[in-house]
């Protein structure tokens, strides 16, 4: 391998090294998943499957979601329900505001 005194390089010398470095490494990067995907391919093929199932992926190449149950109820529209992650719906936030607990709202599996 050819050391290089970088040192001795001047600022676009330095410049015009880095990107290549990075467009080498791009490259690499890409021969590797391309690499993977391939052998991916192989595995999925000989058990009778797709790549997607594997992965739990969909068929846009995106990690399916699984709905999640709703946790908390609208009182006064039992429609409207939240999983209790992401953002609080507005009935909710209104409802706090209003002087009601989060625990009113939940809803009670027995």
């Amino acid at each position: 391998m050819n050391q290089i005194n970088v040192e001795s390089l001047s600022a676009e010398e330095l410049k015009r090294l880095v990107a290549e470095a990075e467009n080498v490494l791009r490259q690499r990067h890409q021969h590797r998943v391309a690499e993977l995907r391939r052998e991916a391919e192989t595995l999925a093929n000989e058990l009778n499957t797709t790549v997607e199932e594997l992965f739990g992926l969909n068929t846009k190449g995106k990690a399916a979601k699984s709905k999640l149950p709703p946790k908390f109820m609208n009182p006064d529209n039992p429609q409207q329900t939240w999983t209790g992650r992401g953002k609080r719906p507005a009935w909710l936030n209104e409802a706090l505001a209003n002087g009601k607990q989060l625990d009113d709202m939940k809803i009670i599996k027995e």
